[in-house]
């Protein structure tokens, strides 16, 4: 450890040169601080319901709260960015995700958050419901399956 130091400021360690111990030291040492880093991961694009879950029974007015990985949360009215966009919650609709590229609508069961909301309240009758997370860009074009996530939740009778 003393021997790194000198090393990466150029100075190099007198060494016997009779010494083989010596020299596979220091060839080790070198091979050591030469060799490459391991790669970082990247963290996986999803989104996520941080506050419920796939199976649970909710009351018929319940607040949610969504999570997304590998992109920010920004406002449809700051426009396109790379990386950015903004949730959308789908409640009974079809399909388990909106296809890449295509626009969601703004109807009764699709809810947008474009100012760039992480949570809202929900009232459902009661019963099951399937309900869809979404992540879009500014556009309100989804970015596909790779960012929904569906959990089918039971409303209790009041």
């Amino acid at each position: 450890m003393l021997i790194v130091a000198p090393l990466l400021s150029g100075w190099s360690p007198q060494l016997d040169s009779r010494s083989v111990v010596g020299r596979r030291a220091a060839v080790g040492l070198g091979a050591a601080l030469v060799a490459p880093l391991p790669a970082i991961a990247k963290p996986k694009n999803s989104v996520s319901f941080s506050n419920v879950k796939d199976g649970d029974t909710v009351p018929s007015k319940f607040t949610y709260k969504f999570d997304v990985t590998g992109y920010t949360v920004s406002p449809a009215a700051e426009g396109l960015i790379d990386g950015t966009g903004h949730h959308h919650m789908i409640v009974d609709g079809p399909g388990k995700f909106t296809p890449p590229g295509e626009v969601i609508p703004m109807d009764a069961t699709h809810k947008h958050y474009g100012k760039g909301q992480t949570e809202g309240e929900l009232e459902l009758e009661p019963g099951k419901h399937t309900i869809t997370l979404q992540f879009a860009n500014a556009k309100h074009e989804s970015y596909g399956k790779e960012f929904a996530k569906q959990i089918t939740v039971t409303v209790k009778d009041a």
